[in-house]
């Protein structure tokens, strides 16, 4: 009896000993460091509406999107644990029966064909990214499958396993298979297709039902039939039926819209990412671009971009790219490339915005003007003609050489070249690597950020940088005055100030008022067109990608057709035209001469232009001319006036502007015997039109009376300026 109880008591001490040993090794089994991470999802780029456009894979998923299980509906959780592991909802995470019954059948084969895995030791396998059967492993999941069974429900396991699972074709997880192989969510499959897709993840490889979908079927005709022998069948459901009706597996990519944009999106992890294109206007975009491309592809354009950005936010609304020989793994709209006279705008703007010019202020363009300020720099008018004075509002509109680089002298190159930066654009080299050539388009700039300088322009002088994502963080930057933005932006807009380069019916002309600039780089490589209505900006580059020149085609013919297709696509859409500067304390309109942007003479033809408050001209046009009516011009246009090219009848102002009387330093002396009245000094000049002024005041004759004093007097005539100093004893 008592032997009894001693072996009776040993073998219920081993028995609880035991069980301790097994609580505590699963107690203190490893679960990988990872199984609480939420499944891995390829992000999902939305459009600004919403609407899905692209997928961005990774290395090793082509689509993955995890769900939560309640929204895979009822057939696909319920035969994949009827199909991988039916006893899932009983065991604690280890199926014993299972498990006896596949090493049985390992041993009388002599190898492993069968592992009876759970489902529950497959999500531990899932996050340790364990490959292969060694037994160890298989020890250590067991046992961290059952202690994750101790921590997570069921439904936790089965929906970490439905979220994971490789389906075959890069595609991981039950929702990226439902849409890969049937085109719908997976609450929508059927019966049919839950049980097809609930057999892949035993072999994806070898059940590929792209490549392979005879042995594919085949596993689903073997599932069904497996299901109804074991009598797992849900009430209702036919195995002749199923097998008579089996799935219809389609090819059904993810969609991959605006691959170019896409690319720039910056995954945050979040697996959708609401972006800023507007894939209407994408659309528009990619269709211009190929049609525009048919038509201009055989003058020697092989490729080009379209960039169109919303003016309030600097979001890209579209991002298209294209070439001859179809899409290139390039994006032209990020390539650096020689941007022509695209920057002259900003030049401008810093001319207008310092008051050291204004847009009436008159310019040389003559073929010798740039000597005087450059030495070995000699750039000219593509057309080798040249208007002679012209006002900056011409300057810019037409585009000439010779103005612009006058005007960055008088700027200072460097600190023109440096302020730049302030709207975004950036440049490989500093300032000595291009040198005043700069402002003429030989340094490289990217298509979007000259879009995005552009829409800073329209936004009145606030600049920062092209956004893809809404809620990207804004770091704005003042880069000028609303006031000196709105000059540029009418100067812009004014198709009358670009006639003489571009004529009445150039493509730059959309109808509505819209601000444009072209620029057409260096041995015709490079073709831009950049532009903004109130609503968004517009820029198009078009070249070729290797270098090569565009024949002789100029930026009017290969870039703005397709910058003014898009335009008039968005006023069709709703857009406004820009609108007028309005009259404020800091801006107002004057009616200046048309020839010298001066105050008019009586009768003068004239025209309307805006300043800043305390830059319009005080001058008066009438020193400007002779006694004939002819315009007088100063030196700097000597070989001009000269030239066929003078279409005004100008003349030379004979030599310089200098006081004949008095001579600099004369003495007089009052005469005690006349009247105070009637000792008057009369005033004469080189120039026959000259304004006087004594010691700063404006004289309205040129007389002074004689009066006991020192003097300074000064004469002014078309810019020039010349001081005499005398004295009365």
């Amino acid at each position: 009896m008592r032997r009894r109880l001693r072996v009776i008591l040993t073998a219920g001490a081993l028995a609880v000993a035991g069980f301790a040993a097994w609580e505590m090794a699963i107690h203190y089994a490893p679960l990988p460091r990872t199984i609480d991470d939420p499944p891995v999802a390829t992000p999902v780029l939305e459009d600004r509406h919403g609407t899905p456009f692209a997928v961005i894979p990774s290395a090793t998923m082509r689509a993955a999107t995890p769900v939560s299980l309640r929204e895979m509906g009822r057939w696909l959780p319920w035969a994949t644990v009827a199909i991988e592991d039916h006893r899932f909802w009983e065991h604690h995470g280890v199926d014993f029966y299972a498990t006896t019954g596949a090493a049985l059948r390992n041993l009388r084969n002599g190898t492993i064909i069968s592992g009876a895995s759970t489902i529950t030791q497959q999500v531990v396998k899932l996050a340790s990214r364990r490959e292969g059967r060694a037994p160890r492993a298989k020890v250590r999941e067991a046992f961290g499958a059952m202690k994750l069974e101790q921590h997570w429900t069921k439904q936790q396991i089965l929906e970490s396993y439905l979220n994971r699972i490789d389906y075959g074709n890069r595609r991981f997880g039950a929702e990226a298979a439902a849409q890969a192989y049937f085109g719908k969510q997976t609450a929508d499959l059927s019966l049919a297709e839950a049980i097809f897709l609930a057999g892949l993840p035993q072999s994806p490889t070898r059940l590929n039902p792209w490549q392979r979908p005879n042995a594919a079927m085949a596993r689903y005709r073997l599932n069904v039939t497996r299901l109804e022998r074991q009598g797992l069948l849900p009430e209702g459901a036919s195995a002749q039926e199923l097998l008579a009706h089996p799935p219809n597996v389609s090819r059904n990519d993810p969609p991959s819209l605006a691959p170019y944009f896409a690319r720039m999106v910056p995954t945050s992890g979040q697996p959708r990412i609401r972006t800023s294109l507007d894939l209407d206007v994408q659309a528009a975009a990619e269709r211009m671009l190929k049609d525009h491309l048919d038509q201009v592809g055989g003058a020697g354009v092989g490729d080009a971009a379209i960039v169109v950005i919303d003016n309030a936010t600097g979001e890209i609304r579209a991002l298209a790219c294209a070439g001859k020989a179809g899409q290139s793994a390039i994006n032209s709209a990020l390539e650096s490339r020689s941007c022509g006279s695209t920057l002259k705008p900003f030049l401008y703007l810093q001319a207008i915005d310092s008051r050291a010019f204004t847009a009436a202020s008159l310019l040389p363009d003559t073929p010798d003007a740039i000597s005087e300020h450059y030495e070995d720099y000699d750039p000219q008018n593509y057309s080798t003609n040249y208007l002679g004075p012209v006002r900056l509002r011409d300057a810019l509109g037409n585009s000439l050489n010779v103005p612009a680089v006058v005007t960055l002298s008088r700027l200072g190159a460097r600190e023109t070249f440096q302020r730049l930066n302030r709207w975004g654009l950036w440049f490989p080299q500093g300032f000595d690597a291009y040198g005043a050539g700069f402002i003429l388009g030989n340094v490289p700039v990217r298509l979007v950020d000259l879009a995005a300088a552009y829409a800073g322009i329209s936004r009145g002088g606030q600049a920062w940088p092209a956004r893809v994502v809404p809620s990207a963080p804004v770091e704005s930057r003042e880069a000028a005055s609303p006031e000196a933005c709105a000059i540029i932006a009418d100067v812009l807009s004014d198709n009358s100030a670009r006639l003489w380069s571009f004529g009445n019916a150039s493509p730059l002309d959309v109808g509505p008022r819209t601000a444009v600039k072209t620029g057409t780089s260096s041995g015709f490589r490079d073709g831009w067109c950049v532009g903004f209505n109130r609503e968004h900006t517009v820029a198009v580059w078009a070249g070729n990608l290797d270098g090569r020149p565009m024949g002789e085609l100029l930026a009017v013919h290969s870039a703005a057709p397709l910058w003014a297709a898009m335009m008039k696509h968005l006023y069709a859409s709703g857009d406004h035209p820009l609108p007028e500067p309005q009259p404020s304390e800091k801006l107002h309109s004057l009616a200046v001469a048309r020839e010298t942007g001066l105050l008019p003479r009586p009768g003068e033809q004239t025209v309307k232009e805006w300043f800043l408050n305390g830059t319009e001209p005080r001058e008066n046009a009438a020193s400007w001319y002779d006694g004939s009516g002819a315009l007088m011009l100063p030196k700097e246009y000597a070989a001009w006036c000269a030239s066929p090219q003078n279409r005004l009848g100008a003349k030379l102002r004979p030599g310089k502007l200098a006081i004949l009387y008095p001579r600099e330093g004369a003495v007089f002396a009052l005469n005690p015997h006349l009247p105070a009245g009637q000792q008057v000094l009369p005033l004469k000049s080189s120039w026959p039109n000259c304004e006087w002024f004594l010691n700063g005041k404006k004289l309205a004759a040129p007389e002074v009376p004689l009066t006991r004093g020192e003097w300074t007097l000064t004469a002014r005539e078309a810019g020039e300026e010349a001081v005499a100093r005398y004295s009365v004893e």
